[in-house]
């Protein structure tokens, strides 16, 4: 194996690895505000997003949907582009949220009571989804397969 394949491999092994770990992770998250989506709404979303139009509970759904499909998407490796995109504006309402209600808590050099940061792990799954946002899926994933029988322009968001 040469080295570039070599490397070749590796990358795509640590997007397999990102994508499985953070898909897993995240999904649980949407479970949770199925679990009880009005409260979900009243003590989030009708308190820190007021602003948003249509009934609260929609946008409760909306986001609990996301994280649930977006998450099984992301670990398969279908359609990973998309997916990201709606995984990542549940992080940006995530990390709003928890910016308004706690603020950075003194973050990167302060230590918090029960060391329990809100803002940090919002913005860890930020990060990770816009890594996979732009390196993609890799050549692990099941949108290997089929990718190639989309035109070129196309390709990358498949």
């Amino acid at each position: 194996m040469s080295e570039e394949t070599s490397n070749q491999f590796s990358s795509d092994l640590c997007l397999l690895i990102l994508r499985v770990s953070a898909g897993v992770l995240m999904i649980h998250h949407g479970f949770e505000k199925l679990q009880d989506p009005v409260g979900f709404t009243s003590f989030i979303v009708d308190q820190y997003f007021s602003f948003l139009p249509f009934d609260h509970v929609l946008w409760t759904y909306l986001a609990a949907y996301t994280q649930i499909i977006g998450s099984v998407v992301l670990i398969f490796g279908i359609a990973t582009r998309p997916a990201v995109i709606g995984l990542l504006s549940t992080m940006l309402f995530a990390m709003t949220f928890h910016f308004l209600d706690t603020g950075l808590q003194g973050a990167p050099f302060s230590v918090v009571e029960a060391h329990n940061y809100e803002f940090e792990t919002s913005a860890l799954y930020l990060f990770m989804f816009l890594v996979i946002g732009i390196a993609g899926s890799g050549s692990l994933s099941l949108s290997r397969l089929y990718r190639d029988r989309f035109p070129e322009p196309l390709r990358a968001w498949v």
